[in-house]
């Protein structure tokens, strides 16, 4: 084996970034200091007791803000040199803190985090075990600079030690945040509720996965991008402003703010253990308040069994308009009935077009602008809002067999409300009706003639 060597300063001025290996003569990996990288597990602390603590990690951040380099032009803040992870496994034996500056308006520096490969079973993999990685300070902030960038890496905990990569302070409107190919599994967290006003946050093939973890959104972030984002254990929204997404797995807890979401593509798995990840939406908002929430989708894909509608408890009202062009119950016919005591109030609910994979029956999927009810003595009356907006509603009923051979009139209730007005637009089923706002009310005809054909109404 090797000599273990004093670690050599980072060549930053030729390649560009800091490397950092897992390898090195002290955990047997290689012949040569942390394998040739500038840092890795043969690196002094920075107490100089002993070897890293973080295999490395801490020691090059520290470098790095070392030779950090000021730009008051365009921007004003320090900036990082690039650290970049070889392939291999990064075990934590103590936290992970970034540096601050506390003498600028700018304290947490702009930086960037790069491994190889991605997603989940990223060949470069970081092993939290129990310790967090903290990035900025509560009363922190960084000044419309910079940003930062991670990439390329899989965060974990050993044994399901929980642990997260932690955001804290005010980020002031930091429009340059991204987080690409990265996965967070076994108990690893991306804990971001300390983190305020981030102007955008673009998470591109971000996956979330294990038992506790959560995505903790900004608190009053203006707008999250997100392509392909699957968050197992749910997505937890905290005063975000707007939420895009083209990809986008798993369920949606609304705690504060007034979100607007637009998905081109949302799925629901089959998800009962982790978090509000099988529902879709989960009022969590604090009681007492309001929450408004619109949501628009172009396709929704389920293959979960839980409720879409879910709430915390004791909640406040949460205001909420859903635009879906396409349904699609891919395996299983999810339940959409507004939970007792959910506090879930739909002002807009529209489905496009709906398509059931499945071989069970859609009236279980409880839709709230669809009912069927059974005719007095035979057939049956279906009802679906084909448009439930604020400004618009649009009802087609159809009767199909519809028989009441009694004298008593049959009232029946509206899948929703009206809100103030509507008319009776078309009638082609030769039957005699009266209505409210929230129903009708079939005259009987007293006799054994069927009835068959539909019915049209339009308000708002």
């Amino acid at each position: 084996m090797g000599k273990l060597i004093s670690n050599p300063p980072p060549a930053i001025k030729n390649i560009g970034y800091i490397t950092v290996s897992s390898k090195g003569i002290s955990n047997g990996l290689s012949d040569f200091t942390n394998d040739g990288a500038d840092f890795g597990p043969d690196s002094p602390n920075s107490s100089g007791t002993g070897l890293t603590q973080t295999a490395g990690i801490q020691e090059a951040i520290n470098y790095a803000a070392s030779i950090a380099i000021f730009f008051d032009t365009i921007a004003t803040g320090y900036v990082l040199p690039p650290i970049k992870f070889l392939t291999g496994l990064y075990t934590l034996n103590s936290t992970v803190i970034f540096p601050s500056f506390p003498n600028i308006t700018q304290d947490t520096p702009i930086f960037t985090l790069l491994g190889e490969g991605a997603g989940v079973g990223a060949p470069t993999a970081i092993n939290l075990n129990g310790y967090d990685i903290i990035i900025g300070s509560s009363s922190g902030h960084q000044t419309y600079s910079g940003g930062f960038l991670i990439q390329g890496l899989e965060f974990y905990s050993n044994a399901y030690n929980n642990a997260s990569v932690k955001f804290l302070g005010n980020f002031s409107a930091n429009p340059n945040c991204v987080l690409r190919d990265v996965s967070f599994v076994n108990g690893a967290t991306l804990d971001m509720s300390g983190a305020n006003n981030i102007a955008q946050l673009n998470m591109d093939n971000v996956f979330i996965f294990g038992d506790g973890s959560q995505f903790l959104s900004p608190t009053e972030s203006y707008q999250i991008s997100i392509t392909n984002g699957t968050f197992k254990s749910g997505f937890y929204s905290n005063g975000v402003n707007q939420i895009g997404a083209v990809n986008f797995a798993e369920g949606i807890q609304i705690n504060s703010g007034d979100p607007n979401l637009s998905f081109n593509v949302w799925e629901l798995d089959n998800n009962n253990t982790l978090g509000i990840g099988g529902n879709g939406i989960t009022n969590g908002t604090a009681s007492g308040t309001t929450s408004n929430m619109t949501v628009d989708v172009g396709t929704l894909i389920i293959n979960s069994t839980n409720s879409f509608f879910n709430s915390t408890g004791s909640n406040g009202t949460l205001n909420l308009k859903l635009h879906v062009k396409h349904l699609v119950f891919q395996t299983n016919v999810m339940d959409f009935s507004i939970p007792s005591g959910s506090n879930i109030n739909i002002q807009e609910f529209t489905i496009g077009e709906i398509t059931n994979n499945t071989s069970s029956d859609i009236s279980t999927a409880n839709l709230p602008i669809l009912s069927s009810t059974a005719g007095t003595t035979a057939g049956t009356i279906d009802m679906r809002f084909v448009e439930y907006s604020s400004s618009h509603k649009k009802l087609i009923i159809t009767f199909n067999g519809y028989e009441n051979d009694t004298s008593t009139n049959q009232i029946i209730d509206f899948p929703l409300p009206f809100n103030s007005y509507l008319i009776e637009f078309i009638n082609t089923t030769g039957l005699s009706i009266a209505y409210t706002n929230s129903s009708m009310t079939i005259t009987a005809p007293d006799s054994t003639t069927t009835y068959n054909g539909f019915m049209i109404f339009e308000g708002y």
